[in-house]
């Protein structure tokens, strides 16, 4: 299934120099930019691992690389390696760039982390007038990191650009919401397939179409690119969603406590219950019962954060009574 990764991390979208199936958004963002009439505060909203950040950076390097050597390249949708602007954010020292976002996945945004903000934007810029913010994970604010941010927001200088990336499977706060110009990023399952194998060609992936599409139906590129790194360290060659890939990942749940683990659990669990339904067609009521038994567990669960432990031994009994 997976033919030797050989690079297990994902690029951070900060140092991914190429941006896959944006084109028209992106060149939309560089016609109201060009007519002066790019909102100072922008929430990027769709799921996790759209590449919404991806785009972000592509769209701030296009910004403060205008008029520099190695600007960026709107005939590749490309970020060239060699710009100043670009090897500064990369080195976390441009001083017209400021990243805000959660330290780690359980985490949130602290208020202190706002108030270095709020010193950014009151410093003055070496070159070029413009300042930009890029807020990265906002459902991760909380009240009082949120309520320091907001007049900020409300009172952004001509100049000051406020870029706030949104998963949208996620809530963020309606008065955050309330004060930005909100984009939705859509795409095809086409157009999922299309970035997925572009984004692949930099971990050594070969994945047939058969399992891209089966997954992408459900998953954003990102979101499965992770999923097949992580199953990497399992060094399996069977199929995604047989049982010992689903109880390593369990496993790794059990240690992470990541809710896109236990979602992508979820997802295996019910593709493995489809396929046996469909190899022994005499069992599907049963089947149909232990799956659905599963999915309830799991979605009460994320519903009402019960103990995992308890949740992940339940699934592990109803899976070895069905699979036997």
């Amino acid at each position: 299934m997976v033919e030797d990764i050989k690079k297990l991390e994902i690029i951070d979208p900060k140092s991914q120099l190429n941006l896959y199936d944006f084109n028209d958004y992106f060149m939309h963002f560089v016609s109201i930019f060009r007519a002066g009439k790019l909102p100072n505060v922008i929430l990027l909203s769709g799921p996790k691992g759209t590449g919404k950040a991806t785009f972000a950076f592509h769209f701030i390097n296009f910004i403060l690389s205008n008029g520099e050597d190695n600007n960026y390249s709107l005939d590749k949708f490309e970020i060239n390696k060699k710009n100043k602007s670009f090897n500064l954010i990369q080195n976390n020292i441009h001083s017209n760039f400021f990243l805000l976002k959660n330290i780690s996945s359980d985490d949130s945004i602290k208020i202190d982390q706002v108030r270095d903000l709020l010193v950014f934007l009151g410093k003055s810029t070496y070159n070029k007038n413009i300042k930009i913010v890029l807020i990265d994970n906002a459902e991760y604010l909380n009240i009082n990191s949120s309520n320091a941010l907001l007049k900020s927001l409300e009172e952004s200088q001509k100049d000051t650009f406020f870029f706030i990336i949104h998963d949208s499977n996620k809530k963020i706060l309606e008065t955050i919401k309330s004060r930005s110009l909100q984009f939705k990023f859509h795409f095809t399952l086409t157009e999922k397939m299309n970035i997925f194998k572009e984004i692949s060609r930099d971990y050594d992936l070969n994945i047939n179409d058969d399992s891209i599409k089966k997954y992408l139906e459900f998953l954003s590129p990102g979101i499965f690119l992770k999923f097949l790194l992580i199953l990497n360290e399992f060094q399996t060659d069977d199929e995604i969603n047989n049982l010992s890939n689903i109880k390593f990942l369990m496993e790794k749940y059990k240690k992470k406590k990541e809710l896109e683990l236990l979602r992508l659990i979820s997802l295996l669990i019910e593709s493995l219950f489809n396929d046996l339904s469909i190899k022994n067609p005499n069992s599907v009521n049963f089947y149909f019962y232990n799956k659905h038994k599963i999915s309830n567990l799991i979605n009460d669960n994320l519903k009402f954060n019960l103990d995992k432990n308890n949740l992940l031994l339940s699934i592990d009994e109803i899976l070895n009574h069905a699979t036997q």
